[in-house]
């Protein structure tokens, strides 16, 4: 794929990639929602929504990465021609970044399913990586950690799902007959997280359309808990991420919102909570 472009994510070129997200909804008028945040929506529809939004270019970054990383894979790219666009754009090459937006776009998940021998490689590569202890320092190392060390050795692609001017993308591990959902828990109870994750395996799901969801909750310093799903529309919970209502729920306990939610505020001289 592109090194610059990803020496750019990893960098933090944040004003980089916002002003190829304002291109591209200039041209496509989507907005690019992580499929994690359709499972925080089962449980509070206003938490994903909000996560949604503060995410969207962090996740627009990755889905632009990884389909440049896929017409590279398929041979439909040259990296040094990539590389080009990619430094013209970043001196603010507007033909330079839509053309660069064009990389990789269009492929179906059909065609993708022939680079699944080389995304697999690539996982089994990082998951040598984890050993020994988990790295100190942020949350993300941690979670990178065990998901290299503990998840099943599957191809795991990003694709999304379009639906009216949402592009939910997915990031899923994917077997002949079932999408594969990795779930690193904290503090909230382990339905809750099987919920979520059930909603991120109905997105990946219908991408990839299997007709099995397979479930892995992984607690730190834990054995891993398992389960199996069978997928569901997930057009109901897109709904409910675009309304946004707040909804009274364990996710109240680490939402960054909560001091400006309705489930806080005194209504009519009672406290809600």
């Amino acid at each position: 794929m592109s090194r610059l472009l990803r020496k750019l994510a990893r960098g933090g070129a944040i004003d980089f990639f916002s002003r190829l997200l304002e291109v591209e909804k200039s041209a496509y008028g989507l907005h690019y929602v992580p499929a994690n945040a359709v499972g925080y929506a089962v449980v509070c529809p206003r938490f994903g929504r909000l996560y949604a939004t503060e995410r969207e270019v962090a996740v627009f970054s990755r889905a632009l990465i990884d389909r440049v990383k896929y017409a590279v894979l398929m041979k439909v790219a040259e990296p040094s021609l990539v590389d080009s666009l990619v430094a013209r754009a970043f001196k603010g090459d507007r033909e330079a970044a839509r053309r660069l937006l064009e990389v990789g776009r269009g492929f179906t998940p059909a065609e993708l399913q022939r680079l699944f021998d080389q995304l697999r490689q690539e996982f089994l590569y990082y998951s040598k990586a984890a050993r020994g202890p988990p790295p100190a320092g942020p949350r993300g190392a941690e979670e990178a950690y065990y998901f290299y060390k503990y998840a099943e050795a599957l191809p795991y692609v990003g694709h999304v799902d379009v639906w009216g001017d949402m592009a939910v993308y997915s990031v899923a591990g994917v077997a002949t007959d079932y999408v594969y959902v990795f779930k690193f828990a904290g503090d909230l109870p382990h339905e809750a997280y099987k919920s979520m994750a059930a909603a991120e395996g109905d997105v990946a799901a219908k991408i990839w359309q299997r007709q099995r969801i397979k479930i892995h909750i992984q607690t730190r310093d834990q054995p891993p808990k398992f389960a199996w799903a069978d997928p569901k529309d997930p057009v109901p919970h897109y709904k409910a991420l675009k309304r946004g209502e707040c909804r009274k729920g364990p996710l109240c306990q680490i939402c960054p919102w909560r001091g400006d939610c309705e489930c806080l505020r005194e209504r009519h001289g009672a406290a809600v909570i």
